[in-house]
């Protein structure tokens, strides 16, 4: 339908179910406004070309709003007028680029890559991450010893998945993290020369790499150590792109072993002095679970009310201002094992370390009750249906044994951030 189209329209405007929304701007003729069912909006630009087929441009909104919308279209007519067919412009130059992509070898790639990464554009989205100098050095070296060696003068599109599993086995059999460090830089390679089009697609985004079976996988001291030092250490964090948030949330992860969304979406509503009461709907198991906050994490709420504030969620994202993702945790505690270069860990593995050593013998208390804390599930029908007992007494002994022994632990390491908690990038509010 004709409309004339506003900021307001435009923002305001809800989708409906089973129905795609059109509306045409009765101030630029050619301009669409399209919204989906599920809520997505765009802008159709239509045009003439000079030899009379009828092209068509589709931006994003908001990523292109209503004036910049109705700017392009006025572009694109003064174009038509000029004899351009602007569309089939770009087609060409995007052909022509392909074919030149097509003769570039992997070393032509390494040098565009190395030089992005400097200014931080390697990678896509409107977040520049400039990659530390460490962190470079470190990819340099792996690429003149692994991959250069043997893939540098190789034509990128003629790379094949076979090879590069053969190559990654390679690789690992001399050394587990010499296969994980180099296929790593490889598929960010591969994954920059899918970015600049001069692939159109990464032939191994999935290489399996050595790691241990993460169904029996748990954190020794030392890797305790490593990774709380780094969450300590704002350059080391810095450098893995580590956000205050994340580390804040990975810690209180350690401390107060639950699941990940259940700890990332945790409010400021639920805690009551030393309490923390999560609601059912948030608990996998559908069922509220009371659970301590021992010395050290209220120490990090603390922290976290100073550095992100008391808006309703304790670790909320700076961008998007809605709890942190799982995939987004998983992705940045993914960077620090590699970083770290320990053998494959997920977040998941705090829970498993964690009951480990309540269970064990350095603090000895029943599986049952290291359970409770963990709230994990039970499967038997009466506890189930009939217990409503929340054990907060055995809960709270049980937290406060591992939260001590955990941060004997971390403590070992002589460094400046030992077993406090964390310092931050930016200022106190």
């Amino acid at each position: 339908m004709k409309t004339r189209l506003t900021p307001d329209f435009v923002k305001n405007l809800q989708p409906e179910e089973g129905k795609r929304l059109e509306f045409r701007d009765t101030e630029e003729r050619g301009l669409v406004l399209r919204v989906t069912p599920t809520g997505n909006k765009s802008w159709s630009i239509r045009y003439e070309a000079p030899d009379g087929t009828m092209r068509r441009k589709t931006y994003q909104y908001p990523e292109i709003g209503l004036a910049r919308a109705r700017e392009l279209i006025r572009k694109l007519r003064g174009q038509v007028a000029e004899g351009r067919d602007v569309i089939a412009e770009e087609r060409k130059a995007k052909d022509d680029a392909k074919a030149e992509a097509a003769r570039e070898t992997l070393s032509d790639v390494a040098t565009a890559y190395f030089a992005a990464c400097l200014v931080g554009t390697q990678r896509i989205g409107d977040r520049v991450r400039v990659k530390a100098p460490k962190t470079l050095a470190q990819e340099e070296r792996v690429w003149k010893a692994d991959i250069e060696p043997k893939f540098g003068k190789r034509i990128v599109a003629t790379l094949t998945k076979k090879e590069i599993i053969q190559w990654v086995d390679a690789l690992t059999g001399r050394a587990p993290s010499a296969g994980r460090a180099g296929f790593h830089l490889l598929r960010q390679m591969l994954n920059f020369a899918v970015t600049r089009d001069i692939i159109p697609m990464n032939p191994a985004p999935h290489v399996a790499v050595k790691a241990i079976d993460p169904r029996t996988r748990w954190l020794t001291d030392d890797e305790l150590r490593k990774i709380w030092a780094l969450l300590n250490d704002i350059e080391a964090r810095a450098e893995v792109e580590v956000s205050d948030e994340m580390a804040l949330l990975l810690q209180m992860m350690l401390l107060e072993p639950l699941r990940a969304s259940e700890v990332a979406g945790m409010e400021w509503a639920e805690i009551e002095g030393d309490v923390w009461t999560i609601p059912a709907p948030r608990m996998k198991g559908k069922r509220q679970h009371v659970m301590p906050l021992t010395a050290p994490a209220m120490a990090l709420l603390e922290r976290a009310r100073q550095i992100i504030g008391d808006d309703m969620l304790v670790f909320r994202s700076a961008r998007s201002g809605r709890p942190l993702h799982a995939a987004s945790i998983g992705a940045a505690f993914k960077r620090i094992v590699e970083h770290l270069d320990m053998p494959r860990a997920t977040p998941h593995d705090f829970r498993r370390t964690a009951l480990t050593n309540i269970c064990g013998d350095r603090i000895g208390i029943p599986r049952s009750t290291g359970k409770l804390l963990l709230a994990h599930a039970d499967h038997d029908m009466t506890g189930k249906h009939y217990d409503m007992n929340d054990y907060l007494g055995e809960k709270r002994r049980t937290a406060d044994a591992w939260a001590n022994l955990l941060m004997g632990i971390v403590a070992e390491t002589p460094s400046d951030g030992g077993g406090k908690v964390i310092a931050f990038l930016r200022k106190q509010a």
